[in-house]
């Protein structure tokens, strides 16, 4: 059903500053992210209600820091589940190789990896949404069409119930609408293929009653029939077990086969299962993300294994990149420079993290029990020896182009400490809007922004400190008091003073010196590239 009907002022359609097709996470956090900047949104989505089982079941820090400006993390974070990190068992049932998420503190104000129920967070997500006057939401409606020129897109917009359909303008569409993208079959965009294509089960369960699990999540590398397990939120538990080559897809189907299988590595009879399903793991990248107005993000421009867990984090990624350069190309009169940026530094990031995924599929899926002893004995090797990476967010890179200079931090994240602002204690974000950042350790470092000051605020550019204690500062300058040291450390560690942060918080710059805050604006105008 179409929820606001299609106003019209005068003979004009009504028109949008951004058209998104889509609201599972990637739609739904990038329209929130959109709306909460004051753009006028509307948002397509061929399903009426939110899809009642899960898909993706895990959220790392950066995730929540994004849904943290969505309004919804906090709403989220109880029915959460803290990852309790991940054993691979090699053939014998030895551990052969581990990654755990990063301990506390937490650097980004969240714990570092986290399962939760896909579903729950896709209806704080639209609800979210409802509560926005600026967002406009179709739903059981499906892009039919559209159309760009220099200055707009025409959108085609078919109620799925009726067969009705209207038409909108929007200055930007985005393609949010999943693996089977209609929006990139029209852009005749294709996937590059990075070989990885293998069949498997999901299945997610309900545990009732007392029964023997692993502690943590668990790779069962073995050859006769891998598999992983997941410790979900609440008594919510996942197995994902590869189909043998001799198996179909429709096999799978039947309950009683899906049980059988899933007998190997449980007592089923301690578990209801909520749903099953075969997918085709693949590992794919768009061999293009955008055209002039009109983007793709998450599932729709990139398909990763799971088994770094990744997936939908990297589609939130996605949005919060694409999101703040929407903002800032609509507000100044747009900027072909800044939005080809999306797909300069989004593609070879996600690139990197699907091939982590792949190899970690590759190893887990190994069924040539030769070369699966042979895998444990080179990685069990390794993990004794303490040349294994064991850390979960190892894996996950820098930005390494696009809007970034050549700093030490640069293209790092920025982290967000707890801190006190009117006698409460928050996260730093939560003060802090989605806007260019000027933090710096003490008032001093403020003064070199002060020839900057007119120009700094025409980008919607903000000005911290984070000191240990309240002091006086500029005007202008929002002074925040760390209730922890995870900024100081921070900034210790990396002998800042000063940094540029972007609105996704990735840094883009340190800064030395006055000198070197000027010559590193000048920079930034120029990669920025908006016409006012």
């Amino acid at each position: 059903m179409i929820v606001a009907a299609r106003r019209r002022i005068g003979d004009h359609l009504q028109h949008f500053d951004v058209l998104v097709s889509g609201c599972g996470p990637t739609g739904g956090v990038l329209s929130n992210l959109l709306a909460a900047q004051g753009l006028s949104v509307c948002v397509v989505e061929r399903f009426p209600e939110v899809y009642p089982t899960p898909r993706a079941i895990v959220l790392d820090w950066e995730a929540m820091r994004t849904l943290q400006y969505c309004g919804v993390a906090r709403t989220l974070f109880p029915s959460t589940r803290s990852h309790p990190g991940t054993d691979f068992l090699g053939v014998d049932g030895e551990i052969i190789k581990l990654f755990d998420p990063a301990p506390p503190p937490y650097a980004l104000g969240w714990p570092s990896t986290s399962t939760f129920v896909q579903p729950e967070l896709e209806k704080m997500l639209r609800r979210a949404l409802s509560l926005r006057a600026n967002v406009t939401m179709k739903l059981g409606c499906t892009v039919t069409g559209f159309a760009e020129d220099s200055a707009r897109v025409v959108v085609t917009i078919a109620d799925n119930a009726t067969g009705a359909s209207e038409t909108a303008t929007a200055t930007f569409l985005v393609g949010c609408d999943g693996a089977n993208s209609e929006i990139r079959k029209r852009l005749g965009f294709n996937l590059e293929d990075y070989r990885f294509d293998e069949w498997w089960i999901v299945i997610d369960a309900w545990q009732l009653c007392d029964t023997e699990l692993p502690r943590k999540t668990t790779q069962y590398c073995w050859p006769s029939r891998p598999a992983t397990y997941v410790v979900g939120p609440g008594n919510l538990r996942r197995w994902e077990i590869k189909l043998l080559a001799q198996e179909s897809p429709a096999e799978f189907d039947d309950p009683a086969r899906v049980r059988a299988v899933m007998a190997n590595y449980v007592d089923i009879r301690c578990f209801d299962i909520w749903r099953s399903a075969t997918y085709r793991f693949a590992a794919r990248v768009g061999d293009r993300w955008a055209s002039r107005r009109v983007f793709l993000a998450g599932d729709a421009v990139h398909q990763m294994p799971p088994f770094l867990g990744q997936g939908l984090c990297a589609g939130l990624r996605d949005a919060f990149n694409l999101a703040w350069k929407l903002v800032l190309a609509q507000r100044h009169g747009g900027s072909d420079i800044l939005l080809s940026t999306y797909e300069t530094e989004r593609k070879p990031h996600v690139a990197k993290v699907i091939q982590h995924a792949k190899e970690f599929g590759l190893i887990i899926g190994e069924m040539d029990e030769a070369r699966a002893r042979e895998r444990d004995r080179i990685l069990l090797a390794e993990l004794r020896e303490g040349r294994m990476t064991t850390t979960r967010q190892a894996f996950i890179p820098d930005l390494t182009n696009g809007i970034l200079t050549n700093d030490q931090l640069s293209g790092s994240l920025m982290v967000q400490p707890e801190v006190v602002s009117s006698g409460r204690t928050r996260l730093m974000d939560d003060i802090c809007p989605m806007a260019f950042l000027y933090v710096t350790a003490n008032p001093a470092a403020q003064t070199w922004m002060e020839p900057h000051a007119d120009a700094w605020r025409r980008i919607g550019g903000q000005r911290i400190v984070i000191q240990s204690s309240a002091g006086s500062v500029p005007d202008g300058v929002v002074a925040l008091v760390e209730a922890g040291d995870i900024f100081a450390r921070w900034a210790a560690a990396n002998d800042t003073a000063a940094v540029v942060v972007r609105p996704d918080r990735y840094v883009y710059a340190t800064v030395q010196d006055e000198n070197d805050l000027t010559h590193k604006l000048k920079r930034l105008d120029g990669q920025l590239g908006l016409v006012d």
